[in-house]
């Protein structure tokens, strides 16, 4: 508010004309000091706005920095349940490859692994025989047959003792049939 426009509205308002400057005077300095009580108000809300904005700019930034480490940590976890997988689905081909089956990843899933517990020290699984039967039963064709052996067909340049150092590297159940060890 302007001076002059102050005086007209207290002439107006009947306060004389000796009196009128004293209040003018009091008025504009209680006036000024709220302005100025004001405007510091006013710098220090622009301060905190500032620092507020500064503290959200680097939460941010943190934000995005843990969102990558999210999705670093989420690419993880699915790759270490992938291997897991995979192991586990080694460890079932090559039981089932122990049981003579030609074609492990055909049988895989007819077998319940779940009623056999899986020995470390062994490399195997126990308590899952009668399955395996009744799956040797049910597609013996996808099983090699027991009590056969593997014997070599040829034995073309190849010396007596050498043809039966194979065999045996081959079948070592049948090295105590022989003299040799």
């Amino acid at each position: 508010m302007k001076r002059e426009d102050l005086r007209t509205k207290l002439v107006a308002a009947g306060v004389s004309d000796e009196n009128l400057a004293s209040v003018v005077d009091y008025i504009m300095a209680a006036n000024g000091a709220d302005v100025e009580s004001l405007k510091k108000e006013n710098e220090t809300l622009k301060a905190s706005h500032k620092e507020a904005l500064e503290a959200i700019q680097e939460e941010n930034k943190t934000l995005k920095t843990q969102v990558g480490n999210y999705k670093d940590y989420e690419e993880l976890k699915k790759f270490k349940a992938d291997t897991l997988e995979k192991a586990e689905t080694s460890k079932k081909m090559e039981f089932l490859k122990a049981q003579g089956c030609k074609h492990p990843d055909l049988i895989m899933n007819k077998l319940d692994f779940s009623k056999g517990t899986y020995d470390e020290e062994k490399k195997t699984y126990t308590g899952l025989d009668d399955d395996v039967k009744g799956l040797r039963e049910a597609y013996g064709d996808l099983f090699e047959q027991t009590g056969t052996q593997k014997i070599p067909t040829s034995t073309q340049g190849q010396s007596s003792n050498t043809f039966l150092d194979q065999y045996l590297k081959e079948n070592p159940t049948m090295s105590r049939y022989t003299d040799q060890n």
